[in-house]
């Protein structure tokens, strides 16, 4: 058995280091489609007052350390946008990796731990809630309510829900994430195959067993099972939530809960038993890409992001650079697990920005923060911007054009229906639709760190899912009680 959560929290936070980072990888509060969103709300009137109407009487310079930013120019075409507004406020931009990893989340530990100055930093929300519970950011709530900035106007509830700790508000939310079915359309039709707009775990099994042709290397699916959090989203869409209170209002784990257990048995059975998707043994042994495994023809379908689209731009101009692919993709809804979650999406707030303990100019920070989040989606290319005023229609036109490392253009990439298609959550989001209680952000964070760590014992075949669960919920009320 892997060692315990508490230990891994001293070790890796390393005794209350910064960080933040994010993966590419929606929320309440955010548009419920990939439509536009009419702008000059009272959210946009806040956000953009205390930024346009106040200056530097003195040339500070804010330090930014973050990864994949230097692709397609993005943090310079922020920071000029931005110094058009403040002239005194530089932002020297420094590319730490191409993106945001274990080795990315250690070397940037590291700087914070050393005294580094970074005053601005990503990271996925989990990744960045551990560094804000060990004391490695500096709370926000000053700043933002100085300027008079609603959080739940300008990003939705969620947003408070997910970066609050002990009543302070820590960083600024960036992105939004769904899940989705990315899939080679043109296979599909080949076989005859019409993948439904909304479907369950079931059809999308048998859907996966049709295409399955292990013969010629080609897997129905891949499942990305490596991906932790990915492993319960379906569960997660059909209201299964990692804590809750029982009868007397206890706090208490939910690993043995029927929902979930159905979920990690298909995640299972997809490759154990079905076998029409590599097992998480093979991907982790083989350091298996799914978007390649797309792009190749290698698999039908994969469950994903929509930094899939991102994903593939540079695979066909870049690296390897071969051109359009030689297929037609389509894009569905995750399968759902119960008819209960059948019109309900998964939409929630994949990653933020915040301000390291090492920050010289938090407050400064801060809105340079806002500002990049509200104002600078289309510069950054943030497909699905948290921001509830955002242009959502400018917003995924990232996806359809791409500029290659030679400086050409290529338009038109995607059809606007799949652009729009990776985004769109049809439906209302888990959160809004089950509710998730703010007081106990702390411990989901808990729960889905171990999870992280344990999960491989069941997907690697070491325990039985029923002895499993157990374990978990054992082990999950240990932690529980460690920290109350």
């Amino acid at each position: 058995m892997k060692k315990g959560l508490a230990v891994l929290l001293s070790v890796a936070m390393c005794a209350s280091l910064t960080a933040c980072g994010g993966g590419n990888d929606g929320s309440s509060g955010a548009s419920s489609s990939g439509g536009s969103t009419a702008s000059g709300s009272a959210s946009s009137a806040s956000s953009s007052a205390s930024t346009a109407g106040s200056t530097s009487e003195e040339e500070i310079t804010l330090q930014w350390v973050g990864a994949g930013w230097q692709a397609n120019n993005k943090a310079d075409k922020v920071i000029a946008k931005w110094n058009e507004l403040h002239p005194n406020v530089k932002v020297n931009y420094v590319e730490l990796a191409s993106v945001v990893d274990e080795e990315y989340m250690k070397n940037l530990d590291i700087m914070i731990s050393g005294g580094e100055q970074v005053d601005i930093t990503y990271l996925g929300i989990d990744d960045a809630f551990n560094r804000i519970m060990n004391g490695g950011a500096q709370p926000v709530t000053e700043y933002a309510e100085a300027a008079g900035d609603d959080y739940d106007e300008m990003y939705g509830t969620l947003a408070k829900t997910q970066l609050s700790y002990n009543g302070e508000l820590y960083g600024v939310p960036f992105a939004n994430n769904t899940y989705k079915v990315f899939y080679n359309k043109t296979m599909m039709e080949e076989k005859g195959i019409e993948i439904p707009e909304t479907w369950s775990y079931e059809e999308f099994t048998e859907i996966a067993k049709q295409v399955n042709d292990p013969d010629n290397g080609v897997y129905g699916c891949v499942f990305p099972s490596t991906w932790s959090d990915l492993c319960y989203a379906p569960a997660e869409v059909a209201g299964w939530q990692s804590v809750v209170k029982d009868a007397d209002g206890n706090l208490v784990p939910n690993f043995e809960d029927e929902v979930f257990k159905k979920n990690m048995q298909w995640v299972y059975d997809l490759a154990e038993t079905d076998k029409v998707s590599p097992s998480y043994a093979t991907i982790k042994a083989e350091s298996l890409n799914r978007r390649q495994a797309l792009a190749q023809g290698d698999t039908a379908m994969i469950i994903d992001g929509p930094f899939t689209l991102v994903w593939l731009q540079t695979y066909m101009f870049d690296d390897p650079g071969e051109g359009q692919l030689p297929f037609e993709i389509g894009v569905a809804d995750l399968p759902y697990m119960t008819e209960e979650a059948k019109e309900v999406s998964f939409n929630t707030i994949v990653g933020a920005f915040y301000v390291p303990k090492t920050s010289a100019y938090p407050e400064w920070a801060y809105e340079f923060e806002k500002f990049l989040c509200n104002e600078c989606y289309v510069e950054s290319a943030n497909y699905m911007p948290t921001y509830v005023d955002a242009d959502w229609e400018a917003a995924t036109e990232s996806f359809r054009e791409y500029t290659d490392s030679n400086g050409e253009v290529h338009e038109d990439i995607y059809p606007k229906e799949v652009a729009e298609g990776a985004v769109s959550t049809p439906y209302e989001s888990h959160v809004a639709k089950w509710g998730k209680d703010p007081s106990l952000a702390a411990y989901y964070n808990l729960m889905y760190t171990l999870f992280t760590e344990q999960y491989s014992v069941y997907l690697g075949g070491e325990m039985s899912l029923d002895d499993w669960c157990s374990m978990m919920q054992e082990l999950a009320a240990a932690e529980i009680a460690n920290i109350q």
